[in-house]
Order: structure tokens, then sequence, then C-alpha cells
């Protein structure tokens, strides 16, 4: 009789895998939370950092944990960029708009520009000094400066 190989799967390693997303998640969350963050710097932020868990996150999440809206609110934000976007989020791989799908490549930034409009019509970007991006954001890295000499 053949030999089938069997894959040892260590649960351990999955269970660290998993408390460590899901820290990543909730540490962000707390960030808005405390106000130290906005929903938008957290898009940032979640874009920029090479972590993959964060782009489980859901966009109600993002809005949800900013003091000051709820699930109601939350909801016209998601609306709103639904109608921009002429779908609706089960139309999203996962059925939720999360921001792998607002920040997908295939995109070209269109989803992610809807996002920009609901915040900013919804209150959640108050004015230019919140939009600290760079041309080919996200999918492009930011521009390094170099010092200037003599300083």
């Amino acid at each position: 009789m053949p030999e089938t190989y069997s894959p040892h799967i260590d649960m351990s390693e999955l269970t660290e895998t998993r408390r460590q997303a899901n820290a990543a998640r909730g540490e962000l969350l707390q960030l808005i939370a405390d106000e130290t963050l906005t929903p938008w710097e957290a898009v940032i932020a979640a874009a920029t950092s090479g972590d993959r868990h964060l782009m489980r996150l859901q966009l109600t999440q993002l809005i949800t944990a900013h003091p000051g809206f709820g699930e109601a609110r939350a909801s016209q934000v998601v609306e709103q960029v639904t109608n921009i976007l002429e779908t609706t989020p089960a139309h999203s791989p996962t059925g939720r708009i999360t921001l792998a799908f607002i920040l997908d490549q295939q995109a070209q930034g269109k989803r992610l520009l809807a996002v920009l409009d609901a915040f900013i019509s919804h209150g959640l970007i108050h004015d230019g000094d919140e939009l600290a991006v760079w041309a080919g954001f996200p999918f492009t890295p930011p521009p390094s400066f170099a010092p200037k000499e003599g300083r």
C-alpha cells in the first residue's frame, strides 16, 4: 500500500499568527478610538504598513471606532461609497467593504477616491492637512526626501 503524505500542521503556529493578526487590527482600531489617528489616516497607515492582516478590516470598523460615529452613520458612509462605485457590498469578494477591496490595484484608485469623497461628505475629513498622500498612493512607495546639504 502506498504511503500518503500528510503535511503536519502546527496549530500553535496558526494560533500565534491569528493572535498577531487580531492584535494588529485591534491596535489600529484603538488608535482611532483614542483619536490618535482618523479613519482616513488609518487607511493610509494600513496601505503603507505592508501588514496584510490589516486588509481584512472593514470600512465600517474603521468608522465606528471613531468617537461619535455609530453603525447608522457608518452605514451611510458605506452606502455613499457603494453608490459612487455603482456596486453593493455583495459584489466584493467577502461581501463586505474591506480595506483589501478599497485598495485593490485593479480598481486603479477609484474605490479609494470614493472612500475619500464619502469621508469628506460625512465629516470624517475636515481639512486638506489630513490628506497626507503622494502621487501614486497607495500603489507606489512614498517619495524619499533627501536632507538638504548644510543642515
